[in-house]
């Protein structure tokens, strides 16, 4: 019997708008690209997310990567809470699912400076019952550990849970540890795919 919701938050319950940010500051293609390798899609953004390093470091590896662009990184890293923005249905649907009875959890890689910036579009977060930022205890997602810690920080047994990610891998991480998994690609199929589960232990 499903008794928990645990949700990813990025591009679950908010979308990561990097790229429109960059666009809106008008940026010469060229330059865009070079910020977007630099800082967006630069391996050291698992780090930040992982919560090891501090900004200094994190900051020092984005800058490596485009150096002519110092300040342009330290405006992109001041910035942060405007590349995300929050779903429309986010505290709704965890309204809804509190109303029904269910737990509600999140389980997120996200950052500590990503987190300060954006913490209005996290307000559903108050809705939960609890959950785990990566960076609170210095491990991220597909890794094993991360799913164990908040299965044992709220007694929570996995058959009883159903974990909603837009990443694959993470699903599959969460489905070894006996958590059913639905990997979500929009709101209408995640509820369809939820439902189901629900009337499959119905008859089971």
């Amino acid at each position: 019997m499903i008794k928990t919701v645990i949700f990813d938050i990025g591009k679950v319950m908010v979308d990561f708008v990097w790229e429109d940010y960059l666009k809106q500051k008008g940026h010469a293609e060229e330059k865009k690209n070079l910020l977007a390798k630099a800082v967006f899609e630069n391996k050291t953004w698992q780090e930040a997310d992982r919560g090891v390093w501090s900004d200094e470091k994190i900051l020092e590896s984005f800058i490596k990567e485009a150096p002519q662009y110092r300040e342009d990184i330290f405006t992109i890293w001041e910035e942060l809470g405007q590349t995300i923005v929050s779903y429309p249905y986010a505290k709704e649907w965890v309204s809804n699912l509190k109303e029904q009875g269910f737990f509600v959890y999140y389980l997120s890689n996200y950052g500590k400076t990503l987190r300060e910036k954006s913490k209005e579009q996290l307000s559903f977060t108050s809705l939960c019952d609890g959950g785990i930022f990566s960076y609170e205890v210095k491990c991220v997602k597909p890794e094993p550990k991360i799913y164990e810690l908040l299965l044992e920080k709220y007694n929570l047994v996995s058959e009883e849970c159903v974990f909603f990610d837009d990443v694959w891998d993470n699903v599959r991480a969460a489905e070894k540890l006996g958590i059913h998994g639905i990997q979500f690609q929009d709101y209408a199929q995640a509820k369809r795919e939820f439902e189901s589960l629900l009337h499959q232990g119905k008859n089971q």
